[in-house]
């Protein structure tokens, strides 16, 4: 089960995450989880250049290490990159131990002080242990592209739904789920801009 909308009550067991990014100006960020995948970012980049987006891919330090070429074109484009951990450790049901040389195993190859905790799930003394300098940036929308039950139409509407000036959106840019993402992704953002939306990455 997954809240498309994440509740307020949610946000109140991680008051140390972003969960999101209030302006007035209709701004929102898109971002995306677990890569990089050849294929899959590559083409997400081609539509994000084509649309002249900015957005935030949180990478996962194995991916970076097998496909550090595409990991540069991410950084080489302008887009942020955030820390998704080494190998996407769940942080419920990991020791604190393991779970932070996880982390900074991550965070010493992609370098940067973002951080999104794999399936968004990190237990208060973990989060006591990060580097003070490190932002969690968590979601307030999630369309559910990961899920097999949603095609790509549910995939559009639950964005379409939830969002609101200052969400940040999370897709994923992985081999699972990114196919449905790649189709659902350019259908978002011109419906989005309909509405006068307009995306940034998220700073660090």
């Amino acid at each position: 089960m997954y809240f498309v909308k994440t509740p307020k009550i949610a946000r109140a067991f991680n008051k140390k995450a972003i969960w999101n990014i209030p302006n007035n100006v209709k701004e929102v960020f898109l971002t995306f989880d677990d890569g990089p995948t050849p294929l899959i970012t590559n083409h997400t980049l081609d539509i994000l250049k084509k649309h002249k987006i900015k957005a935030t891919f949180f990478c996962l330090g194995k991916q970076v290490e097998k496909h550090s070429e595409v990991f540069k074109k991410i950084t080489d484009e302008g887009h942020a990159v955030g820390n998704h951990s080494y190998s996407h450790l769940k942080g419920w049901t990991t020791k604190n131990e393991q779970y932070l040389e996880d982390v900074r195993k991550g965070e010493a190859i992609i370098k940067s002080h973002l951080f999104r905790p794999p399936y968004g799930k990190i237990k208060r003394s973990q989060v006591n242990l990060l580097n003070p300098q490190t932002k969690i940036i968590l979601w307030d929308v999630l369309p559910g592209d990961f899920s097999p039950s949603n095609n790509v139409e549910k995939i559009i509407s639950n964005t379409l739904e939830a969002v609101e000036s200052g969400s940040i959106i999370v897709l994923h840019d992985n081999a699972i789920c990114g196919n449905k993402m790649l189709q659902a992704l350019p259908i978002i953002i011109d419906k989005l801009k309909e509405k006068k939306y307009t995306f940034s990455a998220i700073a660090e």
